[in-house]
């Protein structure tokens, strides 16, 4: 029943109209969640719909020779002047940049702010290990570099996880909220819809920001993770939720191996995204 019910819905979203600016695609989510048997919450979940970009890689031989232009891995373009972000005496891990002027049209609350955004976060190792790390996420950094800075590209520290330089393609999908911990109903702003179906609603969700999933996302929600933290319990509030700035997940042909298939979100408040300040955001750490 679950695969009949999968390839209707594929077909389904394959055949709904491009993204409009806003990204929502109200009438899409509402079409897909009731043919998955959510009628009765679809109005309301979809009201809610956020633009998810996705993010699909292709891998370089090396940086493109223009600076300030998106990509995962490789050497970042820091703003002249900034210092590499440090954790507890040591270097981050450079995860990507964006040019937020190359994100489509739906992700208009990056595209405003102009510039690149850098990521970071740190990543420990074993001793003597730099091709697998053991965690991440416990200390994380967003830079912006606004239009017109000055940029330099800067070489790799040796006690960072090494990523290959890879290209993304970007595409916005609408996305819901997932459910949140230990509970049958949705994460903020819909916590008191219940969910009954939980494996129904995963798929459903999975096949609206896009199949086969891809584990690179920006905007949209944050997922409920396996092991929560103070980061995570600020996307579970009733009130000032924070938001998903941005997730990079498990990818061996981008480098990005750290516990056993382990996955970094990073959330902002709500505030800050409006105000375009990244200075501030956390991180959570997920592995399988």
């Amino acid at each position: 029943m679950l695969r009949v019910l999968s390839s209707f819905l594929l077909l389904l979203l394959l055949a709904a109209p491009s993204a409009r600016a806003d990204g929502f695609r109200e009438r899409e989510v509402r079409d897909a969640l009731t043919a998955a048997g959510f009628g009765k919450i679809a109005s309301r979940v979809a009201g809610a719909a956020r633009p998810v970009v996705t993010v699909d890689l292709a891998q370089r031989k090396r940086e493109p020779a223009a600076l300030g232009t998106s990509r995962f891995g490789g050497r970042p373009d820091l703003p002249a002047g900034a210092a590499w972000p440090m954790c507890k005496g040591e270097h981050q891990t450079f995860l990507a940049q964006i040019r937020v002027r190359e994100l489509p049209g739906g992700a208009r609350e990056l595209r405003r702010l102009g510039g690149t955004l850098l990521f970071f976060t740190h990543v420990e190792f074993e001793e003597g290990e730099r091709d697998y790390g053991l965690y991440g996420g416990e200390c994380t950094t967003v830079l912006h570099a606004r239009a017109g800075t000055t940029l330099r590209r800067t070489a790799l520290p040796g006690d960072t996880l090494r990523m290959r330089p890879s290209r993304p393609r970007f595409t916005a999908r609408p996305d819901v909220p997932d459910l949140a911990l230990d509970k049958d109903t949705l994460m903020g702003p819909l916590h008191k819809v219940k969910v009954a179906d939980w494996e129904r609603w995963f798929e459903v969700r999975d096949l609206l920001r896009g199949k086969p999933r891809l584990e690179h996302v920006l905007l949209g929600y944050s997922r409920a993770p396996n092991g929560g933290d103070d980061c995570s319990e600020r996307a579970e509030r009733a009130r000032d939720t924070w938001r998903h700035l941005f997730t990079i997940g498990p990818d061996d042909k981008l480098g990005f191996n750290v516990a056993d298939a382990g996955a970094l979100q990073i959330l902002i408040a709500p505030a800050d995204l409006r105000a375009g300040r990244v200075d501030r955001v956390c991180g959570v750490f997920d592995s399988a």
